[in-house]
């Protein structure tokens, strides 16, 4: 194409060519305009000010929460679900297995590969959660400037969320971080493609704004409240008029995209409730503890976490978690903040108010009702309503509709629905405003902190490197009670999943497999039986419960009387107790003969061996005496016994050794 000395040259200065080898370094300063470039640069930087201010405050969350996520470790539900993992093939059965009135199978399906990859590697696992909150921040960033454009104050709203201490206990508990972050994901870009589908009106955008509500509901059934949250959205701020008609015309105009969502929900309901009607799981409203409950997870919960709190924590019975328990003036004085924010949004824009409601509509339906559906009569109103994991999917809600109440979306005018006529908020607004940010970012740093303090993890990263080392120096011929780990780890609402064999067992080699056997009912002889402590060290078992009658001074056997051996205890023992612990001495002569043990209605057969020898027995109910009789009673030298329940003994071997 023919181009004329003036856009040759134009292009020329745009583009300037390096200059060649040889040629002179006068030459050279010619062609670079050092200062033009420099101001190129700063011109590049003032235009996409806000997305790389957004992007430095990405970076610097994802910093501080892989800091804060190295300070845990897995913990209850999270060693649950590897064990399933570990236990069934990745198919439709373990994708859809219901547990507690729970329906996750994208977190059993990331579970189920990093546990294949790596067990109990919590680099890894906190990797795997730092991932998804990149996602789900990139989605923060991307749906406010799509929202409201690339005004600066929208690194307010995206602040409020990236550094919100409401989100804290969901990512510390790794099976929750598999939840809420992906939900949050799918409200940010759910909502992003309703916006470009509203304004383009091309469909692409419905099935895409479909497709995310499907990713939310593969990790959170709360994602079920997602299409009202658009619904609000879009009738409250993208469509004209009063909210009611405007309601009614959005469904109208749009009914193709709700069509689509209503489709996935009825799927999603379908499969769900058939689920949950295999697992036998029976859900209902528990009416007992309501109020508290509601006064609880807003007064002392969300509304202190929106501004930063609750700046101090209880903790856990084993300081593993912790609730939220902000100090009662801060809780009033955050109730106050946020009726100043409110009204001051309402004072200031007609439509303002709608924010508000649908912030509370998505606390009412996705955090305060499932809640209510069976979990207040299990672990009570006042606890439950102080978890604030309960309310960290209304964090990106709240975000959002920060933003809703303030700033007019892009598209309109400033002035839309301004109550006066006076533009911007002045210099005293913009002062308050950054008081109130600074205070935020603040609080927000001291709640982190505060968490930590009162938190630890290291009792269960203690005992899963001591149980691994444990398994590899055990020899030959260990046996091992299998008895429930400690209940910082598991508790024993999960059952025989709460055992050791479940939670230590798969860090087996090969070698050590063929060393070890795991006994969960201790039966006949068993020298040198095995239990793992609360260290996750290899101590040798004793029985703890109650003892036989002390023998006569100078008497080391019990007594043979016509072919028996009675011995009794000073009470009947509990009829709790679990196992019989029988020490005997056997003479050459016996090797080989058997003993029939009787402890109340049970019976067990003794195969006796020489020499000196522990023998266990799984027993029920309670006995006041335990009779030996058989071919082997008579040369045998039985000493004291004990009945109760297996536990680590203070003396004999420890694996690994403790130094």
């Amino acid at each position: 194409m023919h181009q004329t000395g003036g856009e040759l040259e134009r292009r020329q200065e745009a583009f300037p060519v390096p200059h060649r080898r040889g040629q002179r370094r006068e030459e050279s300063a010619d062609v670079f305009d050092w200062p033009e470039l420099l101001a190129w640069v700063l011109a590049w930087v003032r235009r996409r000010g806000v997305v790389l201010g957004g992007l430095a405050l990405i970076v610097a969350q994802l910093i501080w929460k892989s800091l804060f996520l190295g300070h845990f470790y897995f913990w209850q539900d999270d060693f649950h679900f590897m064990e399933l993992a570990l236990g069934n093939s990745f198919n439709w059965g373990y994708l859809t297995f219901t547990e507690a009135g729970h329906f996750l199978p994208g977190t059993l399906a990331i579970t189920w590969v990093v546990t294949r990859i790596s067990l109990y590697s919590w680099p890894l696992a906190s990797a795997v959660t730092i991932i998804m909150l990149a996602g789900a921040d990139l989605a923060a960033l991307r749906l406010l400037r799509t929202l409201f454009g690339n005004r600066p104050a929208i690194l307010i709203p995206l602040t409020i969320y990236l550094l919100s201490p409401l989100t804290l206990a969901d990512i510390r508990w790794w099976s929750s971080a598999l939840e809420g972050p992906p939900l949050q994901i799918a409200i940010f870009m759910a909502l992003t493609a309703q916006v470009h589908y509203v304004r383009t009106r091309r469909f692409r955008h419905a099935v895409a704004a479909a497709a995310w509500l499907l990713f939310g509901l593969v990790f959170f059934e709360k994602a079920l409240v997602l299409p009202l949250f658009l619904l609000g959205v879009t009738s409250g701020f993208l469509m004209d008029g009063p909210w009611p008609s405007a309601i009614r015309r959005c469904l109208v105009s749009y009914w193709r995209g709700w069509a689509l969502q209503l489709t996935v929900l009825v799927g999603y309901i379908v499969v769900f409730a058939l689920s949950l009607h295999s697992s036998g799981v029976r859900t209902r409203i528990q009416s007992a503890g309501m109020f508290t409950f509601i006064s609880q997870i807003v007064k002392n919960t969300f509304v202190p976490g929106a501004i930063g709190g609750p700046w101090q924590w209880s903790a856990s019975a084993d300081a593993e978690f912790a609730y939220s328990h902000p100090p009662g003036a801060l809780v009033w004085l955050s109730v106050i903040v946020a009726v100043a924010v409110i009204g001051a949004s309402v004072w200031s824009r007609i439509h303002a108010w709608r924010a508000w409601a649908i912030l509370a509509g998505w606390l009412a339906a996705a955090d305060v009702a499932p809640v209510l559906v069976g979990r207040t009569g299990e672990l009570g109103a006042g606890v439950l309503g102080l978890e604030t994991r309960y309310v960290a999917d209304a964090v990106p809600v709240l975000a959002i509709c920060l933003g809703l109440a303030f700033w007019p979306v892009a598209g309109r005018s400033e002035d839309f629905d301004r109550r006066f006529a006076a533009a911007s908020p002045g210099q005293l607004g913009r002062t308050v405003a950054a008081g109130l940010v600074g205070a935020f970012v603040i609080g927000s740093v001291w709640s982190a902190q505060a968490f930590q303090n009162v938190t630890s993890s290291s009792p269960d990263r203690i005992f899963v490197a001591h149980a691994r080392t444990a398994l590899a120096e055990a020899p030959p011929g260990t046996v091992i009670a299998d008895v429930p780990v400690p209940q910082s780890l598991l508790l024993g609402i999960f059952g025989r999943y709460a055992y050791a064999s479940r939670v230590v067992g798969p860090m087996e080699s090969a070698q050590s497999a063929a060393n070890i056997r795991w006994v969960a009912s201790p039966d006949g002889t068993i020298d040198h039986l095995m239990v793992f402590a609360d260290d996750g060290r290899l101590h040798e078992a004793t029985v703890f419960g109650q003892a036989s009658v002390a023998m006569a001074a100078g008497q080391t056997c019990q007594r043979v009387r016509r072919g028996r051996i009675a011995t009794r205890f000073p009470v009947p023992t509990r009829g709790s107790a679990e196992v019989l612990h029988i020490p005997y001495l056997a003479s050459a002569g016996v090797g080989g003969d058997y003993a029939i043990v009787s402890f109340g209605e049970d019976a067990h057969v003794l195969t006796v061996r020489a020499g000196l020898h522990d023998a266990y027995f799984t027993v029920r109910g309670s006995a006041d005496t335990v009779t030996m009789s058989g071919p082997a009673v008579t040369g045998l030298c039985v000493g004291g016994l004990q009945v109760g329940f297996v536990v680590p003994s203070a003396s004999g071997p420890v694996i690994p050794a403790q130094y």
